[in-house]
């Protein structure tokens, strides 16, 4: 196995971005040949920044888009060989773009991922196995990486650490005149009622909460009845009883008035984030990632604190969270630069310097020695993000399974069952029967 050579000046830019010596001197600077158009490609360490034109794909809000720009700004001044397309989308249209782009042999270089994608993109041979690639130092994220990887190849790499909650507007909830629950034991039945009080309270200025309907709360609630949306083998773990009890539950929350309207929670699902009912104060409570917490505070201006989820049995430690990659970062197996993609990876995971731009609204940094950097550095509203994960963490009971091949869209699947329920186009029994049923065709289709 030849190792390249590494200049001086190469070798002190490996430390500066993050790009551990031990790769270098373990003779992990060696070829890879990725598939796709980019097979030609070298992902040796060595190539990290020769010269390279990347594209750089992800979505965004406008806190993410100016720090992003900036650390590639950043960079690309210290590694002028490199130059960048930025290409930040929203999430509503992103991963139509992405497929369009993957089709038509014009994927970016750098694409940010989640994980309801990895196997569908990995598993058809669009993203590059990441362990091949020399210029990434894995050593600090060594705890995140199995969340990233698919039968034996890393397919992407946890940019950091999250968990779903409920996030709530204490401005709003003065407002209305309404106490912030006990979130280590309130129940659904609690969730109901205080969403009731709340758009009592606020005499009709907003409603009590925002509803969003997407797998990761489905998934909490089955796990809530000692279930799961998959198991680790790649089938289906829910009966359709529990997602009918799960659509019964929805219905009377939009029946009673308490939270979106049908046609506003259409809307909520596709807007940005400044635009949802939570973002412009129309709502005292929204279901939300932790790591998006700031951007939501800087759109409303209220005080936000981050609630668990209610609960079946009203304890948290039964409320069925998980820690998920806030999402991750990848590299398309079209590239042609592998190396300088996996360096400009490195560099955002692993440099203090980009670490004290972004800080923790990508997720709390895995690396221990960017975290350390990070803490000191952290708004009150970011800490409460950091908190939120410390505070749960005794809770966690278990890790969700990377999602199968071809469940890419279950999440709008989810969504539109949900619509089809509070517009009264099915019952919840129906609607989950023709949910199971559509989930299992998405699976049986990809195998």
């Amino acid at each position: 196995m030849s190792q390249q050579q590494i200049s001086r000046r190469q070798f002190g830019a490996f430390a500066l971005t993050g790009i551990g010596t031990t790769f270098l001197l373990a003779g992990c600077g060696t070829s890879a040949t990725p598939s796709g158009s980019g097979a030609s490609s070298t992902a040796a360490a060595g190539d990290a920044f020769k010269k390279a034109t990347l594209n750089f794909a992800w979505w965004t809000n406008p806190v993410r888009s100016e720090y992003t720009s900036k650390i590639i700004q950043d960079y690309t001044a210290e590694h002028s060989a490199i130059t960048v397309n930025q290409a930040p989308g929203q999430w509503a249209t992103y991963w139509t773009k992405l497929s369009t782009q993957v089709a038509g042999q014009t994927e970016p270089d750098i694409i940010q991922m989640d994980q309801a994608y990895i196997a569908e993109y990995g598993g058809r041979g669009a993203l590059l196995d990441m362990s091949t690639v020399g210029s990434i130092d894995f050593a600090p994220l060594k705890s995140s990486l199995d969340a990233g990887t698919l039968n034996g190849k890393l397919y992407g790499i946890p940019t950091g650490n999250n968990a779903y909650g409920i996030a709530a507007n204490k401005t709003l909830f003065e407002k209305a005149g309404v106490d912030v629950p006990d979130d280590k034991t309130w129940t659904w039945d609690d969730y109901l009622d205080i969403c009731s009080k709340l758009k009592k309270g606020s005499g009709g200025a907003f409603t009590g909460t925002t509803w969003q309907s997407g797998e990761q709360d489905l998934q909490i609630w089955l796990h809530q009845h000692g279930q799961e949306l998959y198991t680790d083998k790649g089938k289906l773990g829910f009966s359709a009883g529990n997602v009918a009890d799960w659509f019964t539950m929805i219905k009377k929350l939009f029946d009673d008035g308490d939270g979106p309207t049908p046609d506003e929670f259409t809307n909520d699902v596709a807007a940005s984030l400044q635009q949802t009912l939570f973002g412009t104060n129309k709502a005292a409570l929204g279901w939300t990632w932790s790591n998006q917490v700031t951007a939501y505070q800087q759109a409303n201006g209220g005080e936000v604190v981050l609630l668990r989820p209610p609960s079946v049995a009203g304890s948290a430690s039964k409320n069925g969270l998980y820690y998920k990659p806030s999402m991750y970062w990848s590299i398309g197996s079209q590239t042609k630069s592998p190396a300088q993609a996996g360096a400009l990876i490195s560099y955002f995971l692993n440099s203090t310097t980009a670490a004290k731009l972004q800080l923790a609204e990508r997720g709390v940094p895995v690396s221990e020695k960017v975290l350390k950097v990070v803490k000191p550095l952290l708004s009150d509203i970011d800490q409460v993000a950091v908190q939120y994960l410390a505070d749960i963490k005794s809770e966690i009971k278990w890790v969700p399974p990377v999602p199968p091949k071809g469940t890419s869209t279950v999440a709008s699947v989810t969504q539109r069952h949900t619509q089809d329920v509070v517009f009264g186009r099915a019952t919840p029994s129906a609607a989950a029967s023709a949910f199971k049923t559509e989930v299992q065709g998405l699976v049986d289709s990809a195998s």
